[in-house]
């Protein structure tokens, strides 16, 4: 068993024993991260074919690597298919790139014979993130989000809404203005920290009562700390 776990050297046997086992031990890890995906994104929400894609994306790259087997021709194949993959790709942040990553890792570990190894990097791996979104690492401790309000292009926009900001925030940024419905409105975007005690409805009456009753936007979203106000 150590011998089959850990090989000398890599390698899968290009038979039909040898292909079921490194596409289902493949199957299986991915399966796991996948399932440690899920737990992980629970809050945050996830496109819902992703997971699958993350159980199936370990097998067939183990099963890229043993039709390979050493040659360059289908390895410069290969290398231009995922490029034009890439291309039909959008990852929707850097939690899901790192996923697809991990689950291309397990099928070249799987493929290339290495199981041992590959268990062990995939149980390192899962406990790290279980971990880290345990813990909320990085995660700032208060919400941030975006507030985005739309004025009409005859109102004088600085420090229209400065009194109301510190009123109903903790904390507030001046992060973007531009024009918007062909420059006939102007859009102003903080990023903002709402105070506990905040009335959400009544944060946005308060400022609709000011922009003309044009639109109001609360974009919740995790947020980079805000830099400190000068």
């Amino acid at each position: 068993m150590t011998k089959f776990l850990f090989p000398d050297v890599g390698g899968v046997a290009l038979n039909a024993k040898g292909v079921f086992i490194s596409v289902a031990i493949a199957l299986v890890l991915g399966l796991a991260l996948s399932l440690v995906y899920l737990y992980t994104n629970r809050k945050r929400g996830y496109t819902s074919d992703f997971p699958a894609a993350i159980v199936l994306l370990a097998p067939l790259m183990a099963s890229v690597i043993m039709l390979i087997n050493s040659s360059v021709a289908v390895a410069v194949s290969l290398g231009g298919a995922l490029a034009l993959l890439r291309i039909r790709s959008n990852p929707r942040d850097t939690m899901d790139i790192t996923s697809l990553l991990f689950a291309i890792v397990i099928g070249i570990g799987c493929g290339t014979g290495y199981y041992g190894v590959t268990l062990i990097i995939t149980l390192i791996v899962c406990a790290v993130m279980l971990i880290l979104s345990t813990v909320r690492f990085g995660v700032p401790s208060k919400k941030r989000i975006l507030l985005k309000i739309s004025i009409p292009e005859d109102l004088n926009f600085d420090g229209a809404f400065d009194d109301l900001l510190d009123k109903y925030t903790d904390d507030w940024e001046l992060n973007q203005i531009r024009t918007a419905d062909f420059g006939s409105v102007y859009e102003l975007r903080y990023i903002i920290t709402l105070a506990d005690s905040t009335d959400r409805r009544e944060f946005i009456d308060a400022i609709r009562s000011r922009n003309g009753n044009l639109d109001v936007a609360l974009v919740l979203k995790d947020f980079d700390t805000l830099p400190n106000k000068k």
